[in-house]
């Protein structure tokens, strides 16, 4: 087995650098090409987007089309919306706001069967192929390949980060700048002192937890590249801020053919 063949969770665990693209549905063609193109997953926001369970189990398909990976942002930190992502197929969840230990205790409980949480059990799922997998199988696959992403992105997250990341089954804290920075007063100010001193107490304490990773969204290679050498290993890209670069660099060249 390849590199590229492990599973995500055991490659988010190696500190392996790996590549995600961050999509709203409906995209389930986006899904599929960014598989072909070689990022290592895709996360599909149903925060901040469409969370119809009929759309997202179309996108869960496109992406095992694909072969990549699907995380899914859920809305919140309801064990039902995890459930019900899970077993629609999601390699794993992204959980929104994650603020005290306690809270990363219950996402990750949410996310994983008896005895490490209590995630309810029916083969008869997707996940479950339907009840073709039996279910020894199913379960050992699960506690393997489940991956837990907290979204550390208030003021309570960074007075708590220490003890958040030695939540036992916790994946990696992705940090989330925007909301942070509202939650400090200091609303899209990103550069403000404040605002970086907070970011970087995340940073830290995730940099020195033995078995949580570091998620960060970025715009470019170049952000990534540093972010890489500052301890990253998730890298998010935006879909639609790619896009926007991309029709941006077009429609100026056509105005400059124009002129």
């Amino acid at each position: 087995m390849t590199v590229t063949e492990l599973p995500l969770a055991s490659r988010i665990a190696a500190d392996t650098a790996v590549s995600g693209l961050i999509v709203k549905m409906p995209c389930a063609p986006v899904v599929e090409l960014a598989g072909h193109l070689g990022f290592d997953f895709v996360l599909i926001d149903t925060e901040h987007g469409p969370a119809d369970s009929a759309e997202l189990e179309h996108h869960l398909r496109a992406a095992d089309a694909a072969g990549i990976a699907a995380l899914v942002r859920v809305g919140s930190n309801d064990p039902l919306a995890v459930l019900r992502t899970l077993d629609a197929g999601a390699t794993g969840v992204v959980v929104p706001h994650i603020s005290t230990r306690a809270e990363a205790r219950a996402a990750v409980s949410a996310a994983h069967y008896p005895p490490h949480g209590s995630r309810g059990l029916a083969l008869s799922t997707r996940a479950g192929r339907s009840g073709t997998i039996p279910m020894r199988r199913h379960l050992a696959d699960a506690a393997a390949r489940t991956v837990v992403v907290a979204q550390a992105e208030d003021v309570e997250a960074v007075d708590n980060i220490g003890a958040i990341v030695e939540t036992d089954g916790l994946n990696a804290v992705w940090i989330g700048p925007s909301d942070l920075s509202m939650s400090l007063g200091r609303p899209g100010e990103l550069n403000h002192p404040e605002v970086s001193a907070s970011i970087d107490k995340i940073v830290e304490s995730v940099l020195s937890a033995p078995a949580c990773r570091l998620a960060v969204l970025v715009d470019t290679v170049e952000d990534a590249v540093q972010w890489r050498a500052r301890g990253a290993s998730m890298l998010l890209f935006n879909h639609t801020t790619i896009l926007h670069k991309g029709m941006s660099g077009i429609v100026e060249g056509f105005r400059q053919l124009r002129d």
